[in-house]
């Protein structure tokens, strides 16, 4: 019987810079193989093959999407036997425990010197182009952020937080209960999505597909969304529950979903820019609404809607960017790609497809 496959982002564009949670899902593997080599389309495609490979054997697989490139697969995690294959070279990630749980294997000895050479110089312009296009792009969505604390400044001076506060206590008797496990609960971490050339995206009908209980959170920005999940993840951990922390792909610091995998509940920011409410005949699906608690003034509302129109307006320009990003993204690949040798990759990559037993 095959496996299944679920879809994250491996990295996002914040307001703070590049973010990728590998370093966490090192920790988190039994086994890593640091995959070395430079950016080309031929790095995803073996990925995806290792993660077909892996799903015909009965395991699940995640898989994690680039940011930008949609096609594009930078590493597969795989559960059962809790296998990381990750493509190292971008993210200013080494091997620290080789002999043991890190594996490299470099993919630099596949490039062919002659072809290189003809490429170089298109090659050094792309690469720079696209860091260009990265940093103003990445500092348009710090300029985002800055705003939207502008925006959180508003509403959190107009919210009734006795009153959130206890609907969370509610909250946190109604979902444990008495539940108490005998064991250390574990916390691991992902990315719910990211600034994309065609907008915001995110993978959660995914992440969620197999969950029976989706709480979806709504309320205005500032009204406590990330504070109350974080709470919640701390709460299932203090009990002996494992957590996962779902990190949002605009600010690096604040949290859009925590999944209690032992109680298959999962608690999501529904509000923009991921708006989800409730599905049809999914008997789970539940609204959390705090936006009850924050009585917006007139002048708050004159206030949020000025902040609102700069924030969406320098939305769009970081969006902008990010096309001009991916372009020359694609470029570099596209270069990279007609230097491979195809007998050296077929040669190397041979050992990578081992038969497991689950």
């Amino acid at each position: 019987m095959n496996g299944n496959v679920t879809y994250y982002f491996g990295h996002a564009l914040t307001g703070q810079g590049v973010k990728h949670l590998y370093k966490e899902m090192m920790e988190e593997a039994e086994l890593v193989y640091f995959l070395q080599g430079a950016s080309t389309s031929k790095g995803s495609e073996l990925l995806k093959e290792l993660g077909y490979f892996y799903v015909k054997q009965g395991f699940a697989v995640e898989w994690f999407k680039h940011a930008l490139l949609e096609e594009v697969v930078e590493a597969v995690y795989v559960k059962g036997c809790n296998r990381l294959y990750v493509w190292a070279s971008e993210w200013d990630i080494e091997p620290t425990l080789l002999g043991t749980k890190h594996r490299v294997m470099s993919f630099y000895d596949c490039l062919e010197d002659a072809q290189l050479e003809k490429i170089g110089e298109q090659l050094a312009n792309a690469v720079q182009e696209r860091t260009d296009w990265r940093d103003k792009c990445i500092a348009k969505l710090s300029h985002a952020i800055k705003l939207h604390d502008d925006w959180e400044v508003v509403t959190q001076s107009c919210m009734n937080w006795q009153a959130l506060n206890e609907q969370v206590e509610n909250l946190k008797s109604e979902v444990f209960q008495s539940i108490v496990l005998n064991k250390t609960g574990e916390r691991t971490h992902r990315l719910l999505g990211t600034l994309t050339p065609r907008g915001a995206e995110n993978t959660v009908e995914s992440i969620t597909k197999n969950i029976s209980t989706r709480l979806m959170i709504k309320g205005k920005p500032g009204t406590g969304k990330s504070s109350l999940m974080k709470g919640l993840a701390d709460e299932a951990n203090a009990r002996g529950l494992d957590a996962q922390i779902v990190w949002c792909g605009l600010d690096a610091g604040s949290v859009d979903m925590v999944i209690i995998p032992e109680l298959n509940f999962c608690i999501f920011d529904s509000t923009e820019p991921h708006i989800f409410d409730p599905q049809d005949g999914r008997l789970g699906d539940k609204i959390f609404d705090i936006g009850q608690h924050c009585a917006l003034t007139e002048e708050a509302e004159l206030a949020i809607a000025e902040v609102r129109a700069r924030y969406k307006e320098a939305m769009q320009d970081a969006m902008g960017y990010s096309k001009r990003y991916a372009e020359a993204e694609y470029t570099v690949r596209r270069l990279l790609d007609h230097c491979l040798s195809a007998s050296l990759w077929r040669e190397k990559t041979a050992s990578l497809f081992e038969r497991l037993t689950k």
